[in-house]
């Protein structure tokens, strides 16, 4: 019962999202893991479409939904893309915020699931196609409890007049 009303929720979370979606955003997924944990050497790999003819830059984020029985304040990651040439891969290590000293969560939700954000980096890729995020734990566990989700979401970097 537990479990139905956990996925009523994230399904209802995700309707929320694909309704609100804004115009900037070109590409936004997540992923969900495993209930026993996120093994060290798992990599989660997220396919962007890039349509644009002419090079247009990019806004990279990782997102985290983490339950209330994480252990630590915060989630290191690796994260490999291969923008702006698909021939090209690189690594980026980035840290995201979870809870504050206290321990209390930071990121915004409800009940025993909550999301955080970063930005990871701005990009422009050279030409259209598909490029590759893939994301591994930069956490030293072998199977890291706790994360249910890890998202990327790619947005059109708004130029400000």
């Amino acid at each position: 019962m537990k479990s139905l009303l956990r996925n009523s929720l994230f399904c209802l979370f995700a309707a929320c999202l694909a309704a609100c979606n804004d115009e900037n955003t070109v590409y936004h997924s997540y992923q969900s893991l495993p209930n026993e944990g996120w093994g060290k050497s798992d990599t989660l790999s997220f396919l962007i479409p890039i349509t644009d003819s002419i090079p247009t830059t990019f806004r990279l984020f990782a997102e985290v939904r983490n339950r209330t029985d994480y252990l630590y304040h915060d989630l290191h990651l690796f994260i490999s893309q291969n923008m702006p040439d698909s021939t090209v891969w690189r690594t980026d290590t980035i840290a995201i915020s979870l809870a504050d000293s206290t321990g209390r969560w930071t990121g915004k939700g409800w009940g025993s699931v909550f999301q955080a954000e970063t930005f990871v980096k701005s990009v422009r890729p050279l030409h259209p196609g598909n490029y590759t995020i893939k994301v591994m734990s930069g956490m030293k566990d072998e199977k890291l409890q706790g994360i249910n989700d890890i998202g990327i979401r790619v947005e059109k970097q708004r130029i400000e007049d």
